[in-house]
């Protein structure tokens, strides 16, 4: 892993005070990194010396490994979470990206007790699946979403990525619709109202032919739909959001439009095979 200077520079800041430590704390973290050193008289200043051994584990494992032990060592999770949100805009531009997962859990009795979180760092091309039949699509405004979406995930903006899923879903439900018929939503900003409509020109209707099996998955699409529309209207930029998401939130909104996209685009392209 290699870091440019300026997030090299904006680590060794967290590293500093998120908790504060003082020289003798800072050489025992390094310790855990394979550093020697000993603390006394001609101890540099503490953002020289963090800054001096961070460059010196850059373009190794054991920095991702310092980065990863920084944040898990911040004591609040929600504190981490927030200082991961701002330092994820920085080392977006190297090409990663920081995020909570969780420890596998165990269970108690009947109970599913989850496993501690932490954090782990993901190249910023790992961070949300590849859409690949979306981007064959010859649509511009599409091909503009998907990017929206990948690239203000990979930079912290997760508000802007939600807003570009839900422009991403209501520019799909429009193609497809004009694909398939003629017939207008009343509301076509609404994309529960496009939905709606494509569903049944589609034969999406979890009441119609298909195998019963597969009631679920089609009612839950609907509700996915509806999800993405309350998520863009109280965590979007599209309004005046009513709370800031987490990254979880914003990847589980990206990677579930991929999904959806692609679903509905699949069955469009078989329709209109048949169709011909």
């Amino acid at each position: 892993m290699r870091l440019s200077a300026t997030t090299i520079g904006a680590l060794a800041e967290i590293l500093l005070n998120e908790p504060y430590r003082s020289g003798p704390a800072l050489i025992e973290f390094f310790a855990n990194f394979g550093e020697r050193d000993l603390y006394g008289a001609g101890f540099p200043a503490r953002i020289t010396y963090a800054t001096d051994k961070l460059t010196e584990l850059n373009g190794t494992e054991k920095l991702e490994a310092a980065l990863r032990s920084a944040f898990d060592l911040i004591p609040d999770l929600n504190d981490a979470e927030g200082l991961a949100f701002k330092f994820n805009r920085q080392l977006a531009k190297d090409g990663y990206a920081l995020t909570i997962a969780e420890s596998p859990g165990f269970m108690d009795g009947s109970k599913y007790v989850p496993g501690p979180p932490y954090f782990k760092v993901l190249r910023r091309d790992e961070v949300v699946n590849s859409p690949e039949k979306l981007i064959a699509l010859n649509s511009d405004a599409i091909a503009e979403q998907i990017s929206k979406a990948r690239d203000r995930i990979s930079r912290g903006d997760y508000a802007g990525s939600i807003s570009a899923c839900y422009t991403l879903v209501e520019e799909l439900l429009k193609l497809l619709l004009r694909r398939h018929s003629e017939l207008r939503s009343p509301d076509e900003g609404d994309i529960r109202q496009l939905y709606k409509v494509l569903k049944k020109e589609m034969g999406l209707d979890a009441s119609g032919d298909m195998d019963p099996t597969l009631n679920p998955i089609l009612d839950g699409l609907q509700k996915l739909v509806a999800g993405l529309y309350g998520l863009s209207n109280h965590a979007g930029d599209r309004h005046a959001r009513k709370y800031n998401p987490a990254q979880r939130h914003a990847k589980l909104a990206v990677n579930a439009t991929f999904a959806l996209s692609e679903f509905l685009l699949e069955v469009s392209d078989l329709r209109s095979a048949v169709e011909s």
